[in-house]
């Protein structure tokens, strides 16, 4: 950490190179995380705004909290700017109905695992926005609750009553899109959607860190 709060100060007095070594270490959390809120072709881009944004206004970054979550907070920001930005031109374009994120695969190509996975991602993007936001950075990202709160500007009861609902909202959902039994949804890859298909995997991976959003 002492190593990073050094880099840190390089980089607010100018220095590309310390700020590049930040960036290498941060890049690959960055995008995981807006790839699960945009989709993996915007995430990039995402990416790309989060890290311009950093430089800018690094300077006002005060190290209170850890780096990385002020990047998962920003990151979270802008990820939602470009959802909602999404939604406006396809409500002008009329393009698909409500709820609908992206065409579905082709069935005939599609094994019973892939096809469990999409329908979780379906249930998981159907969520209102806060309680995705919530399940993708504690699940997905592997924060805990006080991190997560962190991370979105709330307290962790409320993150936790978040999750719980979110929980329930995917469960129904897995219920009614085929997936419901027994057991619980892993709101992802990773865990199980259900003991209707006990062997189809559905995946999550891990990370954490900070707050400070100058995001909005």
């Amino acid at each position: 950490m002492t190593e990073e709060r050094d880099l840190i100060a390089r980089a607010r007095e100018g220095d590309e190179e310390a700020f590049g070594i930040l960036v290498r270490r941060h890049q690959d959390q960055v995008w995981r995380t807006a790839a699960r809120l945009v989709g993996d072709e915007e995430a990039s881009d995402v990416a790309q705004e989060v890290f311009l944004k950093a430089w800018r206004e690094l300077r006002r970054f005060k190290g209170n909290s850890a780096l990385g979550t002020w990047l998962y907070r920003m990151t979270v920001n802008l990820a939602l700017n470009q959802i909602r930005g999404t939604r406006r031109e396809l409500a002008r374009r009329e393009r698909f109905g409500p709820g609908v994120s992206a065409p579905a695969p082709d069935p005939e190509s599609a094994a019973e695992a892939e096809e469990t996975t999409r329908l979780v991602w379906a249930a998981i993007e159907a969520l209102p926005e806060r309680h995705r936001v919530a399940v993708t950075l504690h699940r997905f990202e592997g924060l805990s609750a006080a991190e997560t709160a962190e991370v979105m500007g709330l307290t962790t009861a409320a993150v936790e009553a978040l999750l719980h609902r979110a929980k329930g909202m995917l469960l129904r959902d897995l219920a009614r899109r085929g997936l419901g039994g027994e057991g619980e949804p892993g709101p992802g890859p990773g865990g199980s959607a259900g003991r209707a298909r006990k062997d189809s995997p559905v995946g999550s991976k891990k990370r954490g860190e900070d707050h400070e959003d100058h995001t909005r």
